[in-house]
């Protein structure tokens, strides 16, 4: 595990050796934090369209939570070791690369933070719609400077399970590319066929 004289360290073996408990600890702050969020985007839709939450429980979302967790928490932990690695494989000074990997990752990770945030908070929205009989989503693009994909989406309206035009089922979709989801500042509205 030592570096050799003025060589690297063995950066895998030692990101291997705690991994896995590191992962998992992060997986249960995500979903902790993350089940929190998703109550929140339940309630902004509860309060309007159930607000006595009838076929609503909370903890139908926590399996999903979970998984989204835990995925969050493989990626952030994949990207760490792809920068400690590259710090040896790059040109330059393995120290000032590694600083730099490290810095840059965890930049990432307030981003990777605020879009699982975001997932939580919509997807919890979007488990109350569904339990509230509610039948179509609308996309409401937010922020100061939104990507021009989210610009041209605001307004479209889709059913309820469908995907909407940029192929994310609401905003900061686990699913989607973070070139769509990354620091995603849009929500939802919902509504009931028929009125």
């Amino acid at each position: 595990m030592k570096a050799d004289g003025d060589g690297p360290p063995d950066f895998y073996e030692l990101w291997a050796a705690s991994s896995p408990e590191r992962q998992a600890q992060l997986a249960a702050l995500i979903q902790g934090y993350g089940f929190r969020l998703a109550q929140i985007g339940a309630w902004s839709v509860l309060d309007v369209w159930n607000p006595g939450a009838d076929g609503w429980d909370a903890a139908v979302m926590e399996a999903w939570l979970a998984k989204a967790a835990a995925s969050h928490a493989e990626q952030y932990e994949q990207a760490g070791h792809a920068a400690a690695v590259a710090a040896v494989v790059d040109e330059g000074d393995w120290r000032d690369n590694l600083r730099t990997g490290m810095a840059a990752w965890v930049s990432a990770g307030a981003t990777r933070a605020t879009t699982a945030a975001t997932e939580a908070r919509s997807f919890g929205g979007h488990d109350a719609a569904g339990a509230s009989g509610l039948t179509r989503k609308v996309w409401r693009t937010g922020g100061r400077n939104p990507r021009p994909s989210h610009k041209a989406l605001d307004g479209e309206a889709v059913a309820l399970d469908d995907v909407f035009g940029n192929g994310l089922r609401w905003p900061g979709d686990g699913l989607g590319d973070a070139k769509e989801t990354a620091r995603c500042n849009c929500d939802l509205d919902y509504e009931r066929e028929g009125g």
